[in-house]
């Protein structure tokens, strides 16, 4: 089932999840960006870092576009951002997890001087699975197009009133027009209406789904269906207010190798 689904007006086609080998906190397996912000994943949920997107085209501007604009730009003199925790209440604690359509490419962490915590040839992929994360229910990561997604697919047996969503962080939770939104210091996140569905022979049938919010935690309210059949519960996140630009890069050096690659050496600041 698709719970979570980011959608951003952003360059890249799909995010990628980049293998954690101890260039982050070992609590994150993996990491995803996004134009403002970041994904980490962890055994039993996720973390969410949002940057306030006025400061981040306020930062893009004095480190690239100054010159461009017809109003001076002051300095920036502080930075807004907001985490929150998500966690699968009563999860799995080490589900296993299935990474997916790896990427040609991958990435090297080169950070300070201690080697002891660099890391090399992380892998990317564009879609992680994690396996029982409930009793016969799965969580997949991944993206299409802008949007990121994860989807609960609840096998026969698997119970979705299990599935209950724990918010940390100083955030604010409300159900608008049945949609769930989720307020915090540097702007609202909107997570769409749930559709849910099941798939067999005959075609595709509905099943009406909402949001149940209980203090700080998230849970569906799901209508008949069949249980000898698999669920897919398909809500979509949007964080419809973050649409800064991408990390401040240079490129600074680029040369052929002898068998014909090329290497570009340069300069980012991403989360």
């Amino acid at each position: 089932m698709v719970f979570l689904l980011f959608c951003f007006e952003s360059a890249f086609s799909q995010m990628q999840f980049i293998e954690n080998k101890g260039q982050w906190n070992a609590q994150i397996k993996y990491k995803g960006e996004f134009k403002t912000g970041a994904f980490f994943l962890q055994n039993t949920g996720f973390r969410v870092v949002l940057n306030k997107p006025e400061d981040v085209q306020k930062k893009a501007m004095l480190k690239h576009g100054a010159h461009l604009s017809k109003t001076p730009v002051n300095p920036l003199d502080s930075f807004h951002s907001h985490a929150y925790q998500v966690d699968f209440v009563g999860a799995n604690k080490n589900p296993e997890m299935v990474p997916e359509k790896i990427e040609h490419t991958y990435n090297n962490y080169f950070l300070g001087t201690d080697k002891s915590k660099w890391a090399g040839k992380c892998k990317l992929y564009t879609s992680i699975t994690y396996k029982s994360i409930y009793p016969n229910i799965d969580i997949r990561y991944y993206s299409t197009l802008d949007k990121l997604k994860y989807d609960f697919i609840v096998y026969p047996g698997g119970d979705p009133s299990k599935i209950i969503m724990h918010y940390e962080g100083g955030v604010k939770l409300n159900i608008r027009n049945t949609e769930l939104i989720v307020t915090t210091s540097v702007g609202e996140v909107k997570e769409l209406s749930p559709y849910c569905y099941q798939t067999s022979a005959t075609g595709s049938k509905n099943i009406k789904t909402e949001y149940r919010i209980t203090a700080n935690d998230v849970s569906f309210s799901v209508g008949k269906y069949d249980k000898k059949e698999t669920l897919i519960i398909d809500p979509q996140l949007i964080f419809s207010s973050f649409t800064g630009s991408t990390a401040d890069n240079w490129g600074y050096t680029a040369t052929p190798g002898p068998d014909g690659s090329f290497f570009a050496g340069g300069i980012t600041f991403g989360t």
